[in-house]
Protein backbone atom coordinates (compact mmCIF):
# COMPACT_ATOMS: atom_id res chain seq x y z
CA UNK A 1 0.00 0.00 0.00
CA UNK A 2 2.97 2.41 0.61
CA UNK A 3 3.99 1.75 -3.17
CA UNK A 4 -0.04 3.02 -4.38
CA UNK A 5 0.42 6.00 -1.67
CA UNK A 6 4.29 6.75 -3.53
CA UNK A 7 2.74 6.07 -6.99
CA UNK A 8 -0.24 8.40 -6.02
CA UNK A 9 1.98 11.06 -4.98
CA UNK A 10 4.40 11.44 -7.83
CA UNK A 11 1.60 10.87 -10.47
CA UNK A 12 -1.22 12.86 -8.56
CA UNK A 13 0.12 15.59 -5.84
CA UNK A 14 -3.36 16.82 -5.57
CA UNK A 15 -5.22 14.12 -5.42
CA UNK A 16 -2.31 12.56 -2.70
CA UNK A 17 -3.18 15.76 -0.76
CA UNK A 18 -7.36 15.18 -0.76
CA UNK A 19 -7.04 11.37 0.45
CA UNK A 20 -4.48 12.09 2.98
CA UNK A 21 -6.69 15.11 4.14
CA UNK A 22 -9.78 12.88 4.34
CA UNK A 23 -8.26 10.27 6.52
CA UNK A 24 -6.55 12.46 8.95
CA UNK A 25 -10.27 13.73 9.02
CA UNK A 26 -12.06 10.44 9.74
CA UNK A 27 -9.31 9.42 12.25
CA UNK A 28 -9.80 12.20 14.27
CA UNK A 29 -13.77 12.68 14.16
CA UNK A 30 -14.70 8.83 12.37
CA UNK A 31 -17.53 10.62 10.13
CA UNK A 32 -17.52 13.76 7.34
CA UNK A 33 -20.78 15.25 6.50
CA UNK A 34 -21.11 17.66 3.79
CA UNK A 35 -23.15 20.33 5.30
CA UNK A 36 -20.10 20.81 7.92
CA UNK A 37 -17.95 23.61 7.18
CA UNK A 38 -14.99 22.23 4.45
CA UNK A 39 -16.68 18.54 4.32
CA UNK A 40 -18.05 18.93 0.92
CA UNK A 41 -14.27 18.92 -0.75
CA UNK A 42 -12.99 16.42 1.57
CA UNK A 43 -16.17 14.18 0.51
CA UNK A 44 -15.35 14.74 -3.03
CA UNK A 45 -12.34 12.72 -3.10
CA UNK A 46 -15.04 9.77 -2.77
CA UNK A 47 -16.44 10.51 -5.99
CA UNK A 48 -12.70 9.27 -7.77
CA UNK A 49 -12.91 5.62 -7.43
CA UNK A 50 -9.44 5.02 -8.00
CA UNK A 51 -8.74 7.04 -4.64
CA UNK A 52 -12.15 5.81 -2.85
CA UNK A 53 -10.33 2.72 -3.38
CA UNK A 54 -6.79 3.75 -1.40
CA UNK A 55 -8.53 5.50 1.47
CA UNK A 56 -11.02 1.81 2.12
CA UNK A 57 -7.73 0.03 1.56
CA UNK A 58 -6.18 2.15 4.32
CA UNK A 59 -8.56 1.42 6.63
CA UNK A 60 -9.60 -2.03 6.25
CA UNK A 61 -5.93 -2.78 7.01
CA UNK A 62 -6.63 -0.82 10.34
CA UNK A 63 -9.54 -2.90 11.05
CA UNK A 64 -12.48 -0.26 9.44
CA UNK A 65 -14.46 -0.40 7.21
CA UNK A 66 -15.54 2.52 4.80
CA UNK A 67 -18.89 3.54 4.18
CA UNK A 68 -19.87 6.28 2.06
CA UNK A 69 -23.83 7.58 1.81
CA UNK A 70 -24.12 9.96 -0.57
CA UNK A 71 -27.63 10.10 -0.53
CA UNK A 72 -27.86 11.17 3.21
CA UNK A 73 -24.72 13.36 3.05
CA UNK A 74 -21.92 11.78 4.86
CA UNK A 75 -18.42 9.13 5.04
CA UNK A 76 -17.47 7.42 8.09
CA UNK A 77 -15.27 4.73 9.40
CA UNK A 78 -17.07 1.55 11.34
CA UNK A 79 -14.79 -0.55 13.24
CA UNK A 80 -15.07 -4.42 12.01
CA UNK A 81 -16.04 -5.99 15.02
CA UNK A 82 -14.29 -9.16 14.49
CA UNK A 83 -10.91 -7.51 14.35
CA UNK A 84 -11.07 -3.92 16.23
CA UNK A 85 -12.30 -3.81 19.91
CA UNK A 86 -15.37 -1.92 20.31
CA UNK A 87 -15.33 1.69 21.39
CA UNK A 88 -16.84 2.38 24.98
CA UNK A 89 -18.92 5.82 25.86
CA UNK A 90 -20.44 6.70 28.78
CA UNK A 91 -24.11 5.87 30.10
CA UNK A 92 -24.90 9.11 29.60
CA UNK A 93 -23.35 9.39 26.28
CA UNK A 94 -25.00 6.45 24.98
CA UNK A 95 -28.16 7.56 26.76
CA UNK A 96 -27.82 11.10 24.62
CA UNK A 97 -27.54 8.99 21.24
CA UNK A 98 -30.33 6.81 22.12
CA UNK A 99 -32.50 9.83 22.50
CA UNK A 100 -31.15 11.09 18.92
CA UNK A 101 -32.04 8.05 17.69
CA UNK A 102 -35.48 7.96 19.04
CA UNK A 103 -36.32 11.68 17.49
CA UNK A 104 -35.34 11.43 14.39
CA UNK A 105 -37.39 8.00 14.13
CA UNK A 106 -40.64 10.15 15.35
CA UNK A 107 -40.08 12.81 12.46
CA UNK A 108 -39.28 10.45 9.62
CA UNK A 109 -42.74 8.75 11.09
CA UNK A 110 -44.42 12.17 10.71
CA UNK A 111 -43.02 12.75 7.43
CA UNK A 112 -40.63 15.56 9.02
CA UNK A 113 -36.96 15.09 7.06
CA UNK A 114 -35.46 17.15 5.35
CA UNK A 115 -32.33 17.21 2.84
CA UNK A 116 -30.02 14.61 3.35
CA UNK A 117 -32.42 12.86 5.81
CA UNK A 118 -31.75 15.19 8.53
CA UNK A 119 -34.51 16.27 11.41
CA UNK A 120 -34.54 19.37 12.52
CA UNK A 121 -35.60 20.07 16.51
CA UNK A 122 -34.41 22.02 19.40
CA UNK A 123 -32.00 21.81 22.33
CA UNK A 124 -34.31 21.91 25.23
CA UNK A 125 -36.94 19.68 22.98
CA UNK A 126 -34.33 17.01 23.09
CA UNK A 127 -33.68 17.66 26.67
CA UNK A 128 -37.70 17.49 27.73
CA UNK A 129 -37.23 13.81 25.35
CA UNK A 130 -33.75 12.85 27.56
CA UNK A 131 -35.69 13.23 30.63
CA UNK A 132 -38.56 11.34 30.02
CA UNK A 133 -35.68 8.86 29.57
CA UNK A 134 -34.00 9.08 32.66
CA UNK A 135 -37.36 9.09 34.70
CA UNK A 136 -38.11 5.94 33.87
CA UNK A 137 -34.90 4.83 35.63
CA UNK A 138 -33.33 5.59 39.09
CA UNK A 139 -30.32 7.34 37.13
CA UNK A 140 -29.73 11.08 37.83
CA UNK A 141 -30.53 12.75 34.97
CA UNK A 142 -27.32 15.58 33.56
CA UNK A 143 -27.96 19.23 34.19
CA UNK A 144 -29.03 21.09 30.98
CA UNK A 145 -25.76 22.69 30.39
CA UNK A 146 -24.34 18.69 30.52
CA UNK A 147 -26.46 17.34 28.48
CA UNK A 148 -25.60 20.43 25.58
CA UNK A 149 -21.83 19.34 26.06
CA UNK A 150 -22.73 15.53 25.49
CA UNK A 151 -23.97 17.12 22.53
CA UNK A 152 -21.24 18.84 21.32
CA UNK A 153 -19.36 15.37 21.77
CA UNK A 154 -21.79 14.35 19.25
CA UNK A 155 -21.71 17.38 16.74
CA UNK A 156 -17.67 16.60 16.27
CA UNK A 157 -18.38 12.90 14.80
CA UNK A 158 -21.17 15.12 12.41
CA UNK A 159 -23.98 12.93 14.11
CA UNK A 160 -25.59 16.17 15.29
CA UNK A 161 -25.22 19.81 14.56
CA UNK A 162 -26.13 22.44 17.12
CA UNK A 163 -27.21 26.01 15.99
CA UNK A 164 -26.55 29.21 17.79
CA UNK A 165 -28.04 29.94 21.01
CA UNK A 166 -31.02 32.17 20.34
CA UNK A 167 -30.89 34.14 23.45
CA UNK A 168 -35.05 35.54 23.30
CA UNK A 169 -35.88 31.73 22.96
CA UNK A 170 -33.41 30.48 25.15
CA UNK A 171 -32.83 27.85 23.22
CA UNK A 172 -30.93 25.91 19.89
CA UNK A 173 -31.77 24.43 17.12
CA UNK A 174 -30.56 21.23 17.07
CA UNK A 175 -29.91 18.94 13.46
CA UNK A 176 -30.42 15.26 13.94
CA UNK A 177 -28.67 13.59 11.08
CA UNK A 178 -29.38 10.16 9.22
CA UNK A 179 -26.35 8.67 10.27
CA UNK A 180 -27.80 8.30 13.36
CA UNK A 181 -29.14 5.45 12.55
CA UNK A 182 -25.93 3.78 11.29
CA UNK A 183 -23.92 4.61 14.40
CA UNK A 184 -27.22 3.47 17.24
CA UNK A 185 -28.64 0.46 15.52
CA UNK A 186 -30.92 -1.42 16.30
CA UNK A 187 -28.37 -4.31 18.27
CA UNK A 188 -27.10 -0.67 20.42
CA UNK A 189 -31.18 0.48 21.50
CA UNK A 190 -31.53 -3.24 22.42
CA UNK A 191 -28.34 -3.31 24.49
CA UNK A 192 -28.68 -0.14 26.13
CA UNK A 193 -32.41 -0.19 27.73
CA UNK A 194 -31.51 -3.80 29.26
CA UNK A 195 -28.99 -1.56 31.16
CA UNK A 196 -31.63 0.77 31.53
CA UNK A 197 -33.40 -1.23 33.16
CA UNK A 198 -31.10 -2.72 35.77
CA UNK A 199 -30.93 -1.01 39.39
CA UNK A 200 -28.01 1.45 39.34
CA UNK A 201 -25.07 0.33 41.06
CA UNK A 202 -24.37 1.47 44.55
CA UNK A 203 -20.50 2.06 43.69
CA UNK A 204 -19.68 5.46 41.97
CA UNK A 205 -18.76 5.19 38.07
CA UNK A 206 -19.94 0.72 38.65
CA UNK A 207 -21.48 0.95 35.62
CA UNK A 208 -20.47 4.09 33.99
CA UNK A 209 -19.34 2.53 30.33
CA UNK A 210 -21.16 0.78 27.37
CA UNK A 211 -20.48 -0.43 24.16
CA UNK A 212 -22.61 2.38 22.02
CA UNK A 213 -23.36 0.04 19.01
CA UNK A 214 -19.47 -0.74 18.46
CA UNK A 215 -19.81 2.31 15.90
CA UNK A 216 -19.56 5.75 17.73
Amino acid sequence: MLLEFNALESSNPRGFLRVTQLIAHLMRNQFAHVEDRGAATLLETLHRPELAKLVSAYFDVAGYRLVHRETEGWAGILPDPERTSLPRMRIDETIALLVMRRLWEEALQLGEIYTNGTVRTTLNEAYAAYQGIVAGTRRAALAPNEFRDVLRMLERKAIVRLDEFDVDAQDMDLDIRALVTSVAGDDFVASLEQILSRPVASRPDADDEATAGGQA
